[in-house]
C-alpha cells in the first residue's frame, strides 16, 4: 500500500469540491475510501473502510465492492413516515401469539428474523390497503420506541418486544427511491467489473466503528449471502437496516452504557457515564452497508497474525500466522458452526515457513443454494478427515496476512479468506484485532496473569465430564443453562455456565453476565472463543459431544478453560498469579526460568523471552503425552498389526479373572446361581433325549422286551450318573463360564483326557483335534436346546452382574473397543499410522514452545511417567503392570526413552526449527544408565552433545546423582536438580502419601547437602546447573540459597517467577560469598523461627531467650512437660487431649528448632569437599568461571 494511504496517517491534504461531493455521494467505491483517508471509517464503517485499504495492497486479491454510505441509512429514517398506531396494533397482537417458550421456536436461530420481515410485510400490505401512507416520521418512531432502552429494567422479554417493534417499522416502508437507485446501481457496477450481469453478491453490516482498531462488536447487524439481481439486493440492503436495531445491537450498546455508568459510579469520574450515553446511544444509531463480490470458495477461513488465545506474535520476526479453515463459505467456520482444522505458521531463521496443523471435525458445510442465499451440507467422511489447506496454501495464506499487518503498522489483524476452484486466494475482510492489540498498545512490557485457576489437588481428584479446546484461559463454575437459541437467553441468570451447540451475536447478553461458555462446535476464532476473550470468561469450545451438553442443563460444572477440561460440581477455584512488568525486573547474576507443560501458557507468556535473563528450565513432557492419550506401546501394536491379539488375550485374562471372582464369591455364599444340573447334562450329552426314546416305546411289549427296556433304562441312568459326577468335580466352573464348549468338555470328560494326553505321544495332536472336533460338533448340536439356552443366559446376567459390581465388565468393555477407539483418534487427527499421531503430535508441541520462547534455551525433560500414569493412557492396562510403590518403580531412564519420542525431538530441532531445545534425562538411577543412554543417542540417533548446538542435560534428582556427582557430570553437559525427587529419595518418603507430608521438605539439611553437592561439581566442572523442582517456586531460605552458591539458572513455576527475580535479585545485591553461605542459613531460620513464635503466642519467650540453642533449650523443656502430662493421664479419659497437644507442639517447632540450631556451616563445607574443592577461594573462581562459560 502505497504510504500516504497507511491506515494509521490522516491525510494532511486540504479538502478539495472533489472531496466534498465524494463525502455526499450514496455510494462509494475502495479509492474514494482511500482518497477520503481515515474519517471515511465514520461515514462507511469499519468493514467498508478496511476492505478498501487491503484491496490496495500489493499481492493481495480482494473482491470487487462497493460501499452503501451511512447517509443512505439516514435518508431511510429522515425521508420516509409510518402509521405508528397501526405498527403498534399489529406487532402486539402478532406478538402476542407466540408461545416463546415452544421448543420448536426456540431450536429456529433465524425464527425471530423471520418473523420480523413477516411483520414488516403484513404493516405494509395494510397501510396501503387502509390508504394511509402514515404521518410520522420513521426516525421520530424509533426513537419513541427506544427511549430508555439504555437503563431499563425490563426482562429480555420486554427489550425483544421493542426491538421487533422498530425492526418491524424499517420492514414497513417503502426504501427512498434515491436509495434504491443507488442500492441497485451498486449492484450493477460490481456486475460490470466482474463481466458477469447476475454476479451474486454479499450484502453485509458495516457499522462505524464496527471492526475498528478499538472496537470490534463484529456481527450485531446481519449479513446476507448470495444475494443475485437488483430487487433482491436491495431488500437485503434493506434488511440490513433494520438489522441495526435487532435485539442483540441494541442490547450491546445498553450493556456499553450500563459498563459506563458503573466505571463512572466506582470511579467518581461522571464524565465516563456521560460520554458512553452520547457514544452509544441507541438513538444515535448509524449504518452503512458493504456490497461485495461473492467468491464461490472450496476452503474458507479465518486468519490471525497472532495467536488469538494468548496474542503470541511468534518469534522476534513477529511472524506468527494461526487459521481456522473449513470446506466451503467461512460461515460456518466465524459462526462457529464447525471446529475448523487448526494451523500455526511461522518462519525459520533460514526463512522457510513451519507449519503446524491439528485437525478439526468439519462434518458440514456451507454452499450457495442455486435457489438464492446459502445452505448447510454435509461433507462426506473421506473430506472431512483430511486438511482442508494443503502446506503450501497455509503458507500462502500467511504470507498475505503478514502483508496486511504490515499494511497496517504491524498490529495484529483479523483477516477472513477464501480459495476458489481455480486455487485462487482472496482475502474477503481484514480488521484490526482488539483485545490484544490494545493490551499491546497500553502495555507493552506487562503480562496480565491475574485469573481464577482450578485447585490443581482438587482436578486431580475430580471427574472429567467433557474436553475441548481451551479458547479462553482462566476457570468459571455454576449450573450450565443449555440455549437452543437466542430466545432462551432469559435462562441465563448471572453466575450460570451458559452452553450451546454454537454461540451467535446474539446471545452476547447472556453471556455477559455467564461465569464460563461451553460450545460444541467452533474454533478459535468462532465467536465463542472471541467473545469470551474479549469478556475475560473462560470458555472451552469444539467439545463435539452435543447430547450430553444437553444432558448437563441443570447441572453444577467447574469450566477449566486453561486446560479444556469440564469437571463435574463446583471445584476449589484459587485466584493466581498477578501482572508482570518485564521492565521492571532487575538483571541477575542467576538466570530465572519457567517450568512448563503446557503449549496455551507458553504462548501467553511467551513476552518473557525479553528478559535477558529468562529460559524454560523444564519443560515436562507428560502433558503432552496426555494430548496423544495413546499408549506408545498400544499405538505400535496397532501399526503392527498385533492389537487384536493383545486385546484377545488380555479379554481372556480378564475373564478367568471374573470367573475366578465368581467362584470365590459363590463359595462364600455371596451369589447363588441353582438350576438342575441332572436335567442340564441330560440334554448336553443326549441322554435324556435317549431315555425319553426308551421310555415312548409301544406298550404291547411282552415280559422279556421290557425287561430289555428297563435294563436299557437302567444303563442309560448309570451313565448320566457317570457324566453327573463329572459335571458335580467342577461345577464350580459350569456354573461360572457362559462358555458351551468349555461346559461340554468337562461333562463329556474330555478335560481329563486331554490333561492326560503326552506332548510326547505322537498320536496325542491327532486325538487332540479328535476332541476339538467332537466338541464343536455337539455345541452345534445343543446350543439351541431351550434349557441349554436357559442356563447360559443366566449364567451370562450373573456375570454381568458380578462383572459390574468388580468393575471388570467396564474394563473389558473398554479394552473390546481399543482397536476401534484407536483407530478413530489416529484418522480424527489427520494421521495414518499410530507413529505419525505420536510424533508429528510430540514434534509440534516442541516447536511451538520453541517458537514461542525463540533465542532462549529451552530444556525438554523426556518423560517420566510413572507405570500407573501410563496406564491411565489409552491402551496402558494391556502393558503396564501393577506396582506397588510406582514411584521407585519402572520409570525414567530404566524404561528407555521410546523411539518415536527422540524422533518427535529430532523433528522438531530440525525440520521445525527449533535450535533452542535442549534434552534432559530424568530419573537415572546408576552411571551404567547414563552411559548407555548416552551412547544410544549419539549411535543410534547421531544425537550428540554441542552438535548443532545440542546439550544434554542429567536430571539430577536421586541421592546417586548427587553422591557420584562428579562420575556423573562427566557424561552430560550440566545437571538440574529435581528438587521434587531428591526430596522424597533422600528423606525415603512418598511425596504422594498426606500421611509422610510433615517429613517432606526441601530445606532438611540432608535434601541441602545434596543440593549444594551438585551446584558445587557443576562449578568445579564448569558445567552448566540449573534447578527445576517445586524448592525455589516454595521456599524463599532456597532461592537465596542457590544465588548465593551460584547456580546457573532457577526455573519455578509462572505463578511465582515475578516474585523470585525479585527475591534473587535481593540476595544477590547483599553480595555474600559462598564462605558465609551457612552464616546465612542460620539466620534465616533463626529469623523464620522467631516469626513463628511470634505468631504462635511464644513472642514473650524471646524477650528471654534470643540465641537459637537458648531456644532449643526452651523448646525441649516444654517438650519434656508435655511428654510428662501425657504420661500422667495415660488411660484417662484426658489422654487424646494431650496427646494431640504433644503432637501438635512438635509438628509445629520440631523442625524449625532443629534448622535454627542445625551446624549449617558446616553442611556447605562437607558439600564442598564432596566435590573436590580444597576451600571456598577455589569454589568463588570457579563459580565466576562457570558463569562465563554457560551464560
Amino acid at each position: 500500500m502505497a504510504e500516504n494511504s497507511a491506515p494509521n496517517e490522516v491525510s494532511s491534504e486540504s479538502e478539495t469540491p472533489t472531496r466534498r461531493e465524494v463525502d455526499k455521494q450514496l455510494v462509494l467505491t475502495g479509492a474514494d475510501i482511500v482518497g477520503i483517508g481515515p474519517e471515511a471509517e465514520l461515514l462507511v464503517g469499519g468493514k467498508n473502510y478496511n476492505t478498501a485499504l487491503i484491496s490496495e495492497i500489493d499481492g493481495i486479491q480482494a473482491p470487487h465492492f462497493r460501499a452503501i454510505s451511512s447517509i443512505a441509512f439516514h435518508k431511510l429514517l429522515d425521508e420516509t413516515k409510518i402509521n405508528g398506531r397501526l405498527v403498534r396494533t399489529i406487532v402486539d397482537r402478532e406478538y402476542g401469539r407466540i408461545d416463546w417458550k415452544d421448543p420448536e421456536i426456540n431450536q429456529d436461530p433465524d425464527f425471530l428474523q423471520k418473523f420480523v420481515r413477516q411483520l414488516g410485510k403484513q404493516i405494509h400490505a395494510q397501510a396501503r390497503a387502509e390508504g394511509d401512507e402514515g404521518h410520522t416520521k420513521l426516525r421520530t418512531f424509533i426513537n419513541n420506541i427506544v427511549e430508555g432502552f439504555a437503563t431499563s429494567p425490563e426482562g429480555i422479554d420486554q427489550l425483544r418486544k421493542r426491538s421487533v417493534l422498530v425492526q418491524a417499522g424499517i420492514l414497513s416502508v417503502d426504501l427512498p427511491e434515491e436509495v434504491s437507485i443507488a442500492v441497485k446501481g451498486a449492484y450493477h457496477a460490481i456486475c460490470k467489473e466482474n463481466e458477469d450481469d447476475m454476479t451474486p453478491v454479499a450484502v453485509r453490516s458495516s457499522a462505524a466503528g464496527e471492526d475498528s482498531r478499538k472496537k470490534a462488536f463484529a456481527g450485531l447487524q446481519d449479513t446476507y449471502l448470495n444475494m443475485v439481481g437488483e430487487d433482491k439486493v436491495a431488500e437485503a440492503y434493506h434488511w440490513d437496516c433494520a438489522s441495526a436495531y435487532n435485539l442483540r445491537s441494541m442490547t450491546y450498546r445498553r450493556e456499553a452504557i450500563l459498563d459506563a455508568i458503573a466505571k463512572a459510579e466506582e470511579t467518581g469520574d461522571d464524565s465516563i457515564a456521560e460520554n458512553a450515553k452520547i457514544e452509544w446511544a441507541i438513538e444515535n444509531t448509524s449504518l452503512s452497508v458493504c456490497m461485495m463480490q461473492m467468491i464461490n470458495p472450496v476452503v474458507s477461513g479465518t486468519a490471525f497474525s497472532a495467536d488469538t488465545a494468548t496474542g503470541c506474535r511468534g518469534t522476534n520476526r513477529k511472524d506468527l500466522v494461526s487459521i481456522d479453515a473449513s470446506y466451503g463459505l467461512g460461515e460456518a467456520v466465524v459462526g462457529g458452526k464447525v471446529t475448523p482444522d487448526k494451523m500455526y505458521v511461522f518462519q525459520r531463521d533460514d526463512g522457510s515457513e513451519v507449519v503446524i496443523r491439528q485437525m478439526g471435525s468439519k462434518t458440514m458445510k456451507i454452499i450457495y443454494d442455486e435457489k438464492g442465499g446459502t445452505k448447510e451440507v454435509p461433507v462426506p467422511e473421506l473430506e472431512a478427515l483430511r486438511w482442508a489447506l494443503s502446506l503450501s496454501q497455509a503458507e500462502k495464506v500467511a504470507r498475505g496476512v503478514r502483508s496486511v499487518s504490515k499494511a497496517y503498522g504491524g498490529i495484529i489483524m483479523d483477516t477472513e479468506f477464501c480459495i476458489d476452484s481455480r486455487d485462487r486466494l482472496w482475502f474477503v475482510q481484514a480488521r484490526p484485532e482488539t483485545r490484544w492489540n490494545e493490551e499491546l498498545e497500553l502495555h507493552p512490557t506487562t503480562i496480565f496473569m491475574r485469573r481464577k485457576e482450578v485447585d490443581p489437588k482438587a482436578a486431580a481428584n475430580a471427574e472429567i465430564i467433557l474436553e475441548g479446546n481451551g479458547a479462553s484461559r482462566g476457570a468459571g463454575q455454576g449450573t450450565v443453562r443449555f440455549l437452543r437459541s437466542a430466545l432462551e437467553l432469559n435462562k441465563v441468570a448471572k453466575g450460570d455456565v451458559l452452553a450451546a451447540e454454537r454461540t451467535d451475536p446474539d446471545m452476547v447478553p447472556g453471556m455477559r453476565v455467564a461465569s464460563a461458555i461451553m460450545a460444541d462446535v467452533g474454533g478459535d476464532t468462532s465467536h465463542a472463543a472471541i467473545t469470551s476473550r474479549e469478556l475475560g470468561i473462560a470458555a472451552v469450545i469444539g467439545i463435539q459431544r452435543a447430547h450430553i451438553l444437553r444432558a448437563l442443563d441443570g447441572t453444577e460444572v467447574t469450566v477449566d478453560g486453561t486446560r479444556g477440561r469440564v469437571y463435574r460440581g463446583l471445584l476449589p477455584l484459587n485466584q493466581v498469579g498477578g501482572e508482570m512488568d518485564i521492565s521492571k525486573l532487575p538483571i541477575t547474576k542467576t538466570k530465572v526460568g519457567l517450568v512448563l507443560a503446557d503449549v496455551g501458557q507458553a504462548l501467553f507468556l511467551s513476552r518473557l523471552r525479553d528478559y535477558p535473563q529468562f529460559e524454560v528450565g523444564l519443560l515436562r513432557a507428560e502433558f503432552m503425552l496426555g494430548n496423544i492419550g495413546v499408549h506408545p506401546k498400544a499405538l505400535e501394536a496397532f501399526d503392527n498389526g498385533e492389537l487384536n491379539s493383545v486385546v484377545e488375550a488380555k479379554l481372556k485374562e480378564l475373564d478367568t479373572k471374573l470367573s475366578k471372582i465368581m467362584r470365590e464369591q459363590m463359595a462364600a455364599g455371596l451369589i447363588v446361581f441353582n438350576f438342575n444340573v441332572r436335567e442340564y447334562v441330560g440334554e448336553i450329552t443326549g441322554i435324556s433325549k435317549e431315555l425319553a426314546d426308551v421310555a415312548e416305546t409301544d406298550g404291547n411289549l411282552g415280559p422279556e422286551e421290557i425287561l430289555i427296556q428297563h435294563r436299557r433304562m437302567r444303563e442309560l441312568d448309570h451313565k448320566l450318573d457317570q457324566h453327573m459326577e463329572l459335571a458335580s468335580n467342577r461345577l464350580e466352573i459350569i456354573k461360572t463360564s457362559a462358555d458351551l464348549a468349555e461346559h461340554i468338555k468337562i461333562i463329556m470328560g474330555y478335560d481329563n483326557e486331554l490333561a492326560l494326553l503326552s506332548p510326547s505321544d505322537p498320536e496325542a495332536p491327532k486325538r487332540q483335534a479328535e476332541i476339538e472336533a467332537s466338541i464343536e460338533e455337539q455345541v452345534g448340536k445343543v446350543k439351541s436346546l431351550p434349557i441349554v439356552e436357559h442356563v447360559l443366559d443366566n449364567i451370562r446376567r450373573l456375570r454381568e452382574e458380578v462383572g459390574l459390581r468388580s468393575g471388570l465388565k467396564k474394563e473389558m468393555d473398554d479394552i473390546q473397543n481399543l482397536p476401534d477407539k484407536i483407530r478413530s483418534i489416529i484418522k480424527s487427527r489427520g494421521f495414518r499410522t499410530g507413529k505419525e499421531h505420536y510424533v508429528q503430535t510430540l514434534a509440534q508441541n516442541l516447536a511451538l514452545f520453541a517458537m514461542a520462547f525463540y533465542g532462549k534455551p529451552i530444556t525438554y525433560r523426556t518423560t517420566d511417567f510413572k507405570s500407573n500414569e501410563y496406564r491411565n493412557l489409552l491402551g496402558g492396562n494391556l502393558f503396564e503392570h501393577i506396582e506397588a510403590n510406582p514411584m521407585l518403580g519402572y520409570r525414567g531412564v530404566s524404561r528407555n526413552i521410546h523411539d518415536w519420542e527422540i524422533e518427535a525431538f529430532k523433528l522438531a530441532r530440525g525440520v521445525y526449527g527449533g535450535r533452542n531445545l535442549r534434552l534432559m534425562l530424568p530419573f537415572v538411577r546408576t552411571l551404567e544408565e547414563a552411559r548407555s543412554m548416552r551412547c544410544y543417542l549419539d549411535q543410534v540417533h547421531k544425537l550428540k552433545s554441542d552438535e548443532d548446538g545440542l546439550k544434554i542435560i542429567l536430571m539430577s534428582e536421586l541421592p546417586s546423582n548427587a553422591i557420584l556427582s562428579k562420575q556423573f557430570i562427566s557424561e552430560f553437559d550440566g545437571f538440574s536438580i529435581g528438587s521434587n525427587d531428591m526430596t522424597q529419595m533422600v528423606l525415603a518418603t512418598d511425596r504422594d502419601n498426606s500421611r509422610l507430608s510433615h517429613i517432606y521438605d526441601e530445606e532438611d539439611p540432608a535434601v541441602i547437602w545434596a543440593i549444594l553437592v551438585t551446584i558445587f561439581t557443576g562449578q568445579k566442572y564448569c558445567k552448566k546447573i540449573g534447578f527445576c523442582g517445586q524448592g525455589v517456586s516454595n521456599s524463599l531460605i532456597l532461592r537465596g540459597l542457590v544465588a548465593i552458591a551460584g547456580i546457573t539458572s532457577a526455573s519455578v513455576v509462572p505463578d511465582t517467577y515475578y516474585q523470585t527475580v525479585f527475591d534473587i535479585s535481593a540476595v544477590e545485591n547483599e553480595n555474600i560469598p559462598t564462605s558465609q553461605l551457612g552464616q546465612w542459613l542460620i539466620q534465616q531460620h533463626h529469623k523464620h523461627l522467631a516469626e513463628l513464635m511470634e505468631k504462635s503466642g511464644y513472642g514473650h519467650i524471646l524477650k528471654k531467650y534470643t540465641e537459637p540453642q537458648d531456644i532449643q533449650e526452651w523448646y525441649e523443656g516444654e517438650l519434656q512437660r508435655h511428654h510428662e502430662q501425657l504420661r500422667e493421664h495415660l488411660g484417662t479419659p484426658k489422654e487424646d487431649f494431650y496427646r494431640t497437644e504433644l503432637q501438635n507442639f512438635r509438628s509445629k517447632f520440631h523442625k524449625p528448632v532443629i534448622y535454627a540450631t542445625w551446624n549449617w556451616e558446616d553442611t556447605v563445607l562437607d558439600a564442598l569437599h564432596q566435590a573436590g574443592f580444597m576451600n571456598f577461594e577455589e569454589q568463588e573462581n570457579a563459580k565466576i568461571k562457570s558463569r562465563e562459560i554457560n551464560y
